[in-house]
């Protein structure tokens, strides 16, 4: 029962991927057919479904689920649907859309591979203590190996690297450099509120903070001052 458990929730996931992604091609396939034959825009795509199902469950239109969200998930979720959407557009509204699988297509590739990589660890590590929105669990314990030795939200930081790198694999500078800024300050506002959060909760936490980065490695110590 388990096991039907987990292939029903990742068949859920799949297909709420494919539905969030339908529309958008079928404009795409209205305004300029010819992307569609784009090996890019299938990678992207193949990379966006794998993201949601490597989600927890959640609902684009749903409110913050505790108070101390604040609304912060939907707003990273939102960000990423507008800015992944612009990029496509982006590419699409261009003169000329043709784009050859050359090394920067495998280059953005590898960095989309490589956030997702560093996110999905990320979200094994902590394991039942991962929520969709803000909140500490009931002997909830600081975490402190692999990634979160040197970046206290390593998830956040291959979320943006992956997201960011989609829109070159598109070429789609304009939305890249939007995407970077969006995306970097709504993870900084859900970093601030969470931050708050795990220093009145766990133990150690603030001596933690003087060590690492939020989302780039720290190279020296901060003062506690």
């Amino acid at each position: 029962m388990t096991r039907m458990k987990h292939v029903g929730a990742i068949t859920r996931k799949v297909l709420q991927a494919a539905a969030i992604w339908l529309p958008l091609l079928l404009v795409i396939a209205a305004v300029r057919p010819s992307v569609l034959r784009l090996p890019q825009l299938w990678m992207l795509t193949g990379v966006s479904i794998l993201v949601n199902v490597l989600q927890p469950s959640y609902r684009p239109f749903e409110g913050s689920r505790t108070v101390e969200d604040r609304g912060t998930a939907v707003q990273i979720l939102w960000t990423v649907y507008i800015t992944q959407a612009a990029a496509v557009f982006e590419l699409a509204l261009r003169r000329r859309a043709a784009l050859p699988v050359g090394l920067m297509t495998w280059v953005a590739f590898g960095a989309m591979a490589a956030g997702l990589g560093l996110r999905t660890w990320a979200v094994a590590l902590l394991g039942p203590w991962f929520t969709w929105n803000l909140t500490v669990q009931a002997r909830q314990q600081l975490v402190v190996s692999g990634p979160y030795g040197l970046i206290r939200h390593p998830g956040y930081s291959g979320a943006l690297l992956t997201f960011v790198a989609s829109c070159v694999l598109l070429r789609s500078w304009v939305v890249a450099v939007l995407a970077t800024i969006a995306l970097t300050l709504a993870f900084l506002r859900r970093i601030r509120y969470e931050e708050a959060l795990l220093a009145q909760s766990l133990t150690g936490y603030n001596e933690y903070r003087l060590r690492t980065g939020k989302l780039i490695p720290r190279f020296f110590r901060a003062s506690p001052l």
